[in-house]
């Protein structure tokens, strides 16, 4: 069985299905992992929204089958990691499925997480050390950032916004997603 990896936001329409194919794009040449989405308030069977169907197209990622789907208890269950786009999707996962609190992180804390973890650990191994040495959670003090919500390292809102914020959501995206597959694929079977 695959190691089952989902990403998490609110719609589930840009931040995540970004999250999740960007990720899964990253991962190809490694079957021991399978990347889905959903969201916290999904928006039930809708497809990816247009800019950020767009932006993905472009780099060569067919969405034209995905469908929103809500995250719900199973689903955070049978996830072996839960990736967020913003602390606020961790916090509600944690608060829905208490159990899942040391698989679930921000994809940002992820990152910082398990860059330092010792080789030749497991997928399930190294989400267990990224659990214990999870970075403290950093607040902006200042910036429209905090204005609007937005805790240190989420992944910024594009939806209803100009073309700039898909452009600048996926631009948080993509590096991310790069050093988490590098990190996961350097993992033993």
């Amino acid at each position: 069985m695959p190691f089952r990896i989902l990403t998490v936001c609110t719609g589930n329409i840009c931040r995540s299905p970004a999250m999740q194919y960007v990720l899964a794009q990253e991962l190809e040449s490694d079957g021991r992992f399978s990347v889905t989405s959903a969201g916290t308030h999904a928006e039930v069977g809708w497809p990816v929204h247009p800019p950020m169907d767009r932006m993905l197209e472009e780099r060569g990622i067919e969405v034209d089958r995905f469908s929103a789907r809500q995250a719900d208890r199973q689903l955070l269950l049978g996830s072996d990691l839960i990736l967020t786009a913003t602390q606020q999707h961790r916090a509600w996962v944690m608060e829905h499925v208490p159990a899942v609190v040391r698989r679930v992180f921000t994809f940002t804390e992820f990152d910082e997480a398990s860059a330092d973890a010792p080789e030749g650990l497991s997928p399930a191994d190294l989400v267990a050390w990224a659990a214990a040495h999870r970075p403290t959670q950093r607040v902006r003090s200042l910036g429209s950032a905090t204005r609007r919500g937005y805790d240190e390292g989420d992944i910024l809102d594009p939806y209803g916004r100009g073309e700039a914020a898909f452009v600048a959501a996926l631009g948080q995206i993509d590096p991310l997603a790069q050093r988490v597959a590098h990190t996961l694929r350097a993992t033993r079977s």
